[in-house]
């Protein structure tokens, strides 16, 4: 029963057309010009304020909360650990981004400045789960904010057509994997 839900959830899946889904998507933004130009301040915004959180999660280790070195050693770990994976995911698969030439073509909202081609799987998003699964572990008030904040991260990033559904995807379940290890170590 099982094996016959996964192959007609990958049938439906192969039939997905993604060029289609964004271009409708894209669509909804080009009729709301405020909001088009909304996204790439909001990618930008979010993107940052997950730093600025990580950096106050440290500071309040160290300086407030005064925890022991196996707590700073998992603050720093679990983070570190999971942008190595998703580094070298991204350099072993190396899937282009939904708007190269070797993609889907796309016309982005916005496009990388840098000529990284990889997007697979999406490191904001990893990073951004991370963070607030290490949060989660010290205070759930922080942390679940946190995750629903990443995942308006990762639809911005997709509106922008920096990235596939399925890099998002495999980025917040690399930072929600590995960020589970904040709780037991």
């Amino acid at each position: 029963m099982l094996a016959k839900s996964l192959v007609l959830c990958y049938t439906k899946l192969m039939k997905f057309d993604y060029k289609a889904f964004y271009e409708k998507n894209v669509a909804f933004y080009n009729a709301r010009p405020l909001a088009k130009r909304a996204l790439p301040l909001l990618n930008q915004m979010l993107s940052w304020f997950f730093v600025a959180a990580y950096a106050l999660l440290w500071m309040y280790a160290l300086f407030i909360k005064k925890f022991g070195v196996k707590d700073q050693l998992c603050i720093l770990f679990v983070p570190a650990l999971g942008l190595l994976i998703v580094s070298v995911l991204r350099l072993a698969i190396e899937k282009p981004r939904p708007y190269d030439e070797d993609g889907d073509n796309i016309t982005p909202l916005v496009k990388k400045k840098n000529a990284n081609k990889k997007s697979f799987p999406s490191r904001h998003i990893a990073c951004a789960m991370l963070i607030s699964m290490t949060f989660m572990a010290y205070s759930l008030g922080i942390g679940i904010p946190l995750f629903l904040f990443a995942l308006a991260l990762a639809y911005i990033r997709f509106a922008l057509g920096l990235h596939y559904p399925s890099d998002l995807i495999a980025g917040g379940a690399v930072g929600i994997l590995v960020g589970l290890l904040a709780f037991f170590l």
